[in-house]
C-alpha cells in the first residue's frame, strides 16, 4: 500500500483525555471516516460493497481487543491491520481512503466493545440489586433532565422480580421541536421470567410536556409495574 496515514494524527492528542472512555478524541476522527466512505454509494455501489467488505475485515482482525485502551493503541498499527484485510478479501482500498477505509473498520470494533461494556455494567448492576435484596435497579442512566433536548435526559430501571423495566425519556415533539417527557415499559429479554401472564399491552405510555408531571409519571407507573407483579 503506497498510501501513508495521515500526518495529523489524532493519536498525539488523546493522552490525558477521556478517562472514562479512551477512545473518545478518536471517535471523532473514526465516526468522520464514516461519513467520508460511505457515501460512495451513491455513485460507484461496486466500490461501496468493496468497502465494505474491507471495513467488516478490519473490524473481525481487531475481535482480539479486549477493551477500549487497547483499541487506541492498536490504531497506530492501523495501516498493517488494514494491509492484513486486503489480503484476507482480496479487495483494493479506493484511492485517498486507506485511512477512512480503516478507521471504519476502528469505529465498528469500537461500538461492540462499547456495547459489551454497558452489557457488563447491566449484569454487575443486577447482581448487586439482587445480593442487596433490592426490588428495582437502575440499569442505564444518562443525561440531565434539566437540560431539556440539550442533553436528553434516559433512564432505564428494572423491576427484579419480573424482569420489566420502566423507561424514562425526553424526546422532541415532532410538531414543535420541545421537550416531550416519555414514560414506558418493556420487557427486559431473559430478565423477563416474571412476566409470564402480564399484558404489556397494557402499559400505555404516559407523556407530558411538564417536568414534574413526568417524576409523578415514572412514579406511577413503578406502582404499576410492582401491582402487576404481585
Amino acid at each position: 500500500m503506497s498510501e501513508g496515514v495521515s500526518d495529523a494524527d489524532p493519536i498525539a492528542v488523546q493522552a490525558g483525555h477521556g478517562d472514562a472512555d479512551p477512545t473518545a478524541v478518536l471517535a471523532a476522527h473514526w465516526n468522520e471516516s464514516e461519513r467520508r466512505l460511505y457515501p460512495t454509494a451513491t455513485t460507484n455501489p461496486d466500490a461501496y460493497q468493496s468497502a465494505v467488505k474491507l471495513v467488516r475485515a478490519v473490524a473481525d482482525a481487531l475481535a482480539d481487543v479486549s477493551d477500549l485502551g487497547e483499541l487506541v493503541q492498536r490504531w497506530e498499527h492501523r495501516t498493517a491491520v488494514l494491509d492484513a484485510a486486503v489480503r484476507a478479501t482480496g479487495e483494493t482500498v479506493a484511492y485517498g481512503l486507506i485511512e477512512a477505509t480503516a478507521g471504519c473498520g476502528f469505529a465498528i470494533r469500537r461500538r461492540e466493545l462499547l456495547n459489551e461494556r454497558a452489557e457488563r455494567e447491566r449484569r454487575e448492576r443486577i447482581t448487586a440489586a439482587r445480593d442487596a435484596g433490592e426490588t428495582w435497579v437502575v440499569i442505564h442512566e444518562q443525561g440531565d433532565l434539566a437540560s431539556g433536548l440539550a442533553d436528553p435526559c434516559q433512564c432505564m430501571e428494572m423491576h427484579l422480580p419480573t424482569g420489566l423495566a420502566v423507561v424514562s425519556m425526553v424526546e422532541p415533539d415532532p410538531s414543535t421541536m420541545t421537550p416531550v417527557y416519555v414514560v414506558t415499559v418493556t420487557a427486559m429479554g431473559a430478565e423477563a421470567a416474571g412476566t409470564s401472564g402480564i399484558d404489556l399491552s397494557s402499559f400505555e405510555d404516559l407523556e407530558t410536556a411538564d417536568p414534574e408531571l413526568f417524576e409523578d409519571n415514572r412514579r406511577a407507573m413503578r406502582s404499576r409495574v410492582e401491582a402487576a407483579g404481585a
